[in-house]
């Protein structure tokens, strides 16, 4: 989605984690306390999700700002290890023993709503995503100021089938996000599921202009100005450069794919989300599409992908 899928964070994340000269990890978890752990950290798309972590060490400085004892310093320090370890293995493809640290992570770090999303991002992308449902719901019921910016469990909640739950993430997540037409998409696909594609189509979330490539004819297909095919031209017409167009045609192909899951075509909606992971790309919603379609779209024994 918009505000988490680019490389760069603003200051107020970026304060509250960074490196220091010796590649160390250094997470701010509470007023004038931080936790430092040593981790080589040379994989690029480990780098990513330090970043990404950020939002754990903002989630306590908000919303935790009272000293911790030197034992719960300990536990969120052993937390945070096993989550950048569980990272690691996920990148390595191996999600089984990524999602047991993760696991592992949230049980000692059961107080820090921060690791809570953490361990649960892991496991939903490591195809886990009953698993991960209960986590997200933590990190609301602890910070109830979070939970419009939780888009990660809306799609969780699409994943594992409670389209009305999902709905009702992305359309607080609206409030915070307005112009960001994977949220429109994402909520279009609820109220399709659970009232009709008439329902959806009469409450499609506008934008105000969403300059990544096809998000504004995705938007136009939603509302029924565009056929599918015209969104996948779009991103093939709008892009300049090799990296940018597989990423337009990755994003094309999910919504496309999404697009006909709420029309109720899932062989249609199948044969877009296998082909938008044929981009060679990477990064949170790649893992949306593949969990998403092996959630939705079981291969049966004997059955082939379209």
């Amino acid at each position: 989605m918009a505000e988490w899928e680019e490389d760069g964070f603003d200051a107020v994340h970026s304060r509250r984690l960074g490196y220091d000269g010796d590649d160390k990890l250094v997470c701010l978890i509470s007023q004038g306390e931080s936790v430092a752990v040593s981790v080589a950290l040379t994989n690029r798309f480990l780098r990513r999700f330090v970043a990404a972590f950020s939002v754990v060490a903002l989630v306590h400085n908000l919303f935790f700002p009272y000293f911790i004892s030197a034992q719960e310093d300990d536990s969120l320090k052993k937390a945070v290890r096993l989550l950048v370890e569980a990272e690691k293995l996920f990148e390595d493809d191996k999600f089984k023993e990524a999602c047991k640290l993760a696991e592992k992570a949230a049980e000692i770090g059961k107080k820090s709503p921060g690791v809570l999303q953490g361990s649960a991002e892991i496991l939903y992308r490591s195809g886990e995503s009953k698993k991960s449902v209960p986590l997200f719901g933590k990190v609301v019921e602890m910070v109830p100021e979070s939970a419009a910016r939780n888009w990660q469990r809306g799609i969780a909640l699409c994943s594992v089938g409670d389209f009305k739950r999902g709905a009702e993430q992305f359309k607080i997540h609206h409030d915070v996000n307005p112009d960001d037409v994977e949220n429109s998409a994402w909520y279009f696909l609820c109220v399709a599921k659970t009232d009709g594609i008439e329902a959806a189509k009469k409450t499609v979330i506008p934008s105000r202009g969403d300059g990544r490539e096809p998000m504004m004819s995705v938007l136009q297909m939603l509302k029924g100005e565009l056929e599918p095919d015209g969104v996948m031209k779009a991103a093939l017409k709008n892009t300049k450069g090799a990296t940018a167009r597989r990423r337009a045609q990755f994003y094309a192909d999910l919504y496309i794919g999404l697009y006909h899951d709420s029309l109720g075509r899932p062989k249609l909606a199948a044969k877009h989300l296998k082909q938008s992971l044929g981009y060679g790309d990477s990064g949170y919603m790649v893992d949306v599409a593949r969990v998403y379609l092996a959630d939705r779209f079981p291969v049966k024994k004997g059955d082939t992908r379209p």
